[in-house]
């Protein structure tokens, strides 16, 4: 049961002294306008993919990935996309996380998996282009890629693979090992 304040009931002295205090303020215009609070609503863009494009199909393997993000290849600047994907590794969604520079692309782990939360995904896939058309992973890709590992891990998340997409080839974390090395690195 919550205690209310009544008017002439003794609460004591200084509560007494801030009831009188606050009777005798005047409200300014700006106590009179709204206050706000931010909503999040999510909204889903379609996007036209090749009609070949194995976007109903499960993401079995980083062949895949590639033959749907191969238009990656043209792009001037580094791009990262984060594939959320449900239990049957099929793409829930995906979503542009950051785009970069010729040479770089900075995003924290939280935006990667910002579109994925509200999905409830079982896993992601995290792919990004090399605009040289080098698919070989710097060392700050490895770095990304670790700490993206102990995030997904911490939320339950299967961190599937990490590919990047040179010209007209691809480099894949877990077809080259680096997926299982990192996560034998990661701490239990």
């Amino acid at each position: 049961m919550g205690v209310k304040y009544r008017p002439g009931k003794f609460i004591g002295p200084i509560t007494n002294q801030v009831i009188k205090k606050s009777k005798q303020k005047s409200v300014s215009k700006t106590d009179k306008q709204p206050t706000y609070i931010r909503e999040i609503e999510l909204r889903y863009k379609k996007r036209r993919v090749k009609s070949d494009a194995p976007v109903n199909e499960p993401l079995t393997d980083p062949q895949k990935v590639y033959e749907l993000f191969s238009d990656l290849q043209n792009e001037a600047k580094e791009k990262l996309i984060t594939i959320s994907l449900d239990t049957k590794i099929k793409p829930l969604c995906f979503e542009v996380i950051a785009i970069g520079a010729v040479n770089s692309v900075y995003a924290r782990p939280i935006e990667v998996l910002r579109a994925a939360i509200p999905l409830n995904p079982y896993g992601i896939i995290v792919v990004h282009n090399h605009p040289t058309g080098d698919p070989t992973p710097s060392d700050e890709d490895e770095k990304f890629t670790s700490n993206l590992l102990i995030n997904t891990k911490s939320l339950g998340l299967e961190f599937y693979d990490h590919v990047i997409i040179g010209h007209n080839r691809y480099f894949s974390f877990a077809e080259r090992g680096v997926m299982q090395r990192l996560k034998s690195n990661i701490p239990v």
